[in-house]
């Protein structure tokens, strides 16, 4: 049985840790796997599975693992004042005076696997990379890519020179996969596709509970996101008041909490669609509002494989997509929806083009739902890779 290190910063509810997660319970038992968190902390973090050996970092990386607002006592001023040089030298140094305060791990492993990547050089964020680099001993080293690696912040000098370290780099998705080795063409051997693991039986059972029961007499349209910028929220609401203005009747069901859920709310009072917009917040079940819904909307203005595509699949709920990283290989391959240029006039004009036509949104959910998911080709992956 091989002997496999997993280090990630946290098991807070996120994309990474929800991947992460959804791994681990799909490979329990067949391999020796420890994980190392920078802090044991997130709400995946008591529901693992029991084979998994949890160990957290002992040294100065724990801090990565938290945010200032979760530091208690003497804890407020070591982070801070770790952020705070970050900032002004950059974290490659600042992980390096913090490697003295990080003893190395005592076990030897067969594969050591850093399961986030770093950001901006000056960003108190990642460190997972430079852990497995410079504290573990392992017989194979292996970098997972969760992200846009061109429009994320990781294309910089020193990322990059930490990547020709390793012996493999796993891309989440075909499309991040090729974002990376676009700007990295040297290290296109490495790379490799290890798709994001789901829990589908579970995302099923979920949705069936309490599932929201949506007036048939709108074409209900739903989205499961973080609320800041670059989820492009905003581009919704302006595609919905054109729709409205055409005499569609459509709502939009928003899931999801962040910074920008006020001038949000603000927007659609000020376009006058706020009787068809309707805010939910962060809910522990997203997949009870996106069950019933006619469609799944994503606007965002870069995105890498975002998880809630796959989710909808498995509920046979058509997807509607800007263009980004992993937006082809997900929807248009899968024949699970449509693909728009990512800009408002492509989205406006699909969108309605779409919504329009409820025919087609019923071909699509009929499709999907005559198919079964299941993690076969990333489990295939991720043996392989091993």
């Amino acid at each position: 049985m091989k002997k496999i290190l997993i280090v990630n910063n946290n098991m807070k509810v996120g994309g990474v840790q929800k991947s992460l997660y959804n791994l681990l319970w799909e490979t329990d038992g067949e391999f020796d796997v420890t994980l190392c968190l920078f802090k044991k902390t997130g709400e995946y973090a008591d529901k693992l599975p029991s084979s998994v050996k949890v160990v957290e970092a002992r040294g100065a990386f724990r801090y990565l693992g938290i945010s200032q607002g979760e530091c208690k006592g003497a804890d407020i001023i070591k982070r801070g004042f770790l952020a705070a040089l970050c900032r002004v030298f950059g974290r490659k140094k600042t992980l390096s005076w913090m490697r003295y305060f990080q003893p190395t791990l005592d076990e030897k492993y067969d594969c050591a696997i850093s399961f986030l990547h770093n950001g901006r050089p000056k960003a108190f964020y990642g460190g997972t990379q430079d852990f497995v680099l410079d504290c573990v001993n392992a017989d194979k080293k292996v970098a997972f890519l969760h992200g846009d690696y061109r429009n994320c912040g990781a294309d910089n000098p020193e990322n990059n020179s930490d990547m020709t370290r390793f012996d493999l780099i796993a891309a989440c998705s075909d499309g991040c996969r090729r974002a990376f080795e676009s700007v990295l063409t040297h290290l296109k051997d490495k790379c490799i596709t290890v798709r994001n693991f789901h829990r589908f039986d579970e995302i099923c059972s979920m949705a069936d509970e309490e599932p929201v029961t949506y007036d048939q007499n709108y074409v209900n349209i739903v989205m499961v996101a973080r609320l800041s910028h670059e989820k492009g929220i905003d581009r919704a609401l302006y595609a919905l008041k054109s729709a409205i203005d055409l005499g569609i009747a459509a709502r939009l069901h928003i899931v999801g909490g962040g910074g920008e859920r006020s001038s949000l709310v603000t927007l659609a009072e000020g376009l006058n669609i706020s009787d068809s917009v309707f805010f939910y917040g962060e809910q522990a079940n997203p997949y009870r509002y996106m069950k019933n819904a006619d469609m799944l909307l994503l606007c965002s203005y870069h995105e890498a494989a975002p998880m809630v595509i796959d989710e909808a699949r498995c509920l046979g709920v058509p997807i509607l997509t800007t263009e980004t990283t992993s937006s082809y290989d997900m929807v248009t391959d899968m024949e699970c929806g449509w693909v728009c240029e990512n800009t408002q006039s492509a989205l406006t004009d699909t969108f309605i083009r779409v919504i329009s036509d409820k025919d087609g949104l019923e071909s699509v959910k009929g499709r999907l739902k005559s198919k079964s998911a299941d993690n076969s080709v990333a489990l295939e992956q991720f043996r392989s890779l091993l």
